[in-house]
């Protein structure tokens, strides 16, 4: 059972910056995270980050197994004194553990994660594109809370500013929904920026067909590093020549001064199969 004072318990505690640290100690916000899982007695879920275990109070109260991934003793100490049969707690950097020992049957995951390793987290988890993690399909539903801009990002459409690698990860693996705002007076203690909580729906199978993956991240790496430019000019260090890129181009159809946030992730596969095609006949 949950108990009052959250922020009372988190303020005795010396918050690291350097970890990220955060607490969510609005007893309706954790509610409604939990919510978003659509638990049932049977399920598993990984928590990352569980921190002083305000969520995790709630989340075994509603599932079979808890699995927490937590790097910091004093928290995982705080965990400890929680006494809840159902939590096995893991000390451990979340970015180095092998997760096929975690992830080993079908799992929920959920986490108030630190910020500036949102994007890395959602990499281990998923993959990189063309290269899906082993446990990915054991991966029911990830709802983390986040960053707003980069809950932006992850639902973001061609053309808009919040394109970007990210948002072709996201929709090379599955769906993305930002389902509510969290402001700073949520935390303890307060964050410098303003939050979201974001739920990921893995596809049952990958719906972008591309013949060369690893030239495919090539190519969006290489567009998006220089965004503000032209693609064709990103592309020229590919080793086309201005002659090859107009033809592809024109046979893609593209606006000859077309930039990589304008297109989709399926123009991308089309765009790097041409690619390969064309080196092929050089």
């Amino acid at each position: 059972m949950i108990e009052n004072g959250l922020r009372q318990r988190a303020s005795g505690f010396p918050a690291r910056k350097q970890l990220g640290q955060n607490f969510l100690v609005n007893k309706e916000v954790l509610s409604k995270i939990t919510e978003q899982l659509h638990l049932e007695s049977e399920d598993s879920v990984l928590e990352i980050g569980p921190g002083l275990g305000f969520l995790s109070e709630l989340l075994v109260s509603q599932c079979k197994k808890v699995t927490a991934v937590e790097l910091d003793q004093y928290c995982i100490d705080a965990l400890k004194k929680l006494s809840l049969t159902n939590l096995e707690i893991i000390k451990g950097d979340f970015l180095q553990i092998d997760l096929n020992t975690v992830i080993d049957s079908p799992t929920k995951i959920v986490g108030n994660i630190p910020y500036n390793i949102t994007t890395p987290i959602i990499s281990k988890l998923l993959g990189e594109i063309g290269e899906p993690t082993t446990w990915l399909p054991n991966i029911k539903s990830i709802v983390l809370t986040v960053q707003r801009e980069l809950a932006n990002r992850l639902i973001a459409r061609p053309g808009k500013k919040d394109y970007s690698q990210i948002t072709l990860l996201m929709n090379y693996y599955g769906t993305a929904e930002v389902l509510f705002a969290i402001g700073p007076e949520n935390f303890s203690p307060p964050p410098q920026v303003h939050s979201a909580v974001v739920q990921l729906i893995p596809h049952d199978k990958i719906r972008v067909i591309c013949n060369n993956h690893k030239l495919l991240r090539r190519v969006i790496k290489l567009g998006f590093a220089s965004r503000r430019k032209m693609l064709k000019n990103t592309l020229r260090l590919l080793g086309l020549s201005d002659d090859q890129l107009a033809k592809t181009f024109k046979e893609l159809n593209f606006d000859p001064q077309i930039r990589a946030e304008s297109l989709s992730l399926q123009q991308f596969a089309d765009l790097t199969d041409a690619i390969e095609k064309t080196q092929k006949l050089f």
